[in-house]
């Protein structure tokens, strides 16, 4: 089943983010993180909630993990974060298109501070085969 481009700029409910000491401490053990700063991949679980979860669990869009390649990944920082930091994050599907015999769907997740500034943007594109 083909993917529903007519879900092109849909929002998702945003998801709050807490980066108290021992979550930090525990991500940057896990990837080998080796000082005492916020190790900047942990966005990735705070994008993974907000978006993937949601992208995957989303019936109207139809996108089946079995046929997904994580294509390309990539971010823009306002700031640094900061241990006792809270972000919101929330995504949007930016764009949904198919090449060359492949859906290639667009995810955006925006992470704002406390104040409403962006922290992060990532973004991260899935490529979707088609099914056999």
């Amino acid at each position: 089943m083909p993917l529903n481009p007519a879900v092109a700029g849909k929002k998702y409910p945003p998801v709050e983010f807490r980066l108290d000491a021992e979550r930090v401490e525990a991500f940057a053990r896990a990837v080998g993180h080796p000082t005492d700063d916020v190790p900047p991949t942990i966005v990735t679980v705070a994008e993974i909630a907000a978006g993937l979860a949601n992208v995957l669990a989303d019936p109207e869009l139809g996108l089946d993990l079995a046929r997904v390649l994580h294509g390309e990944q990539e971010y823009e920082w306002g700031h640094p974060l900061t241990v006792g930091e809270r972000v919101v994050a929330e995504a949007t599907i930016e764009d949904i298109r198919s090449k060359a015999g492949l859906e290639i769907l667009r995810l955006r997740t925006d992470l704002r501070d406390e104040a409403g500034r962006t922290v992060v943007v990532g973004r991260s594109t899935l490529i979707v085969r088609a099914s056999a």
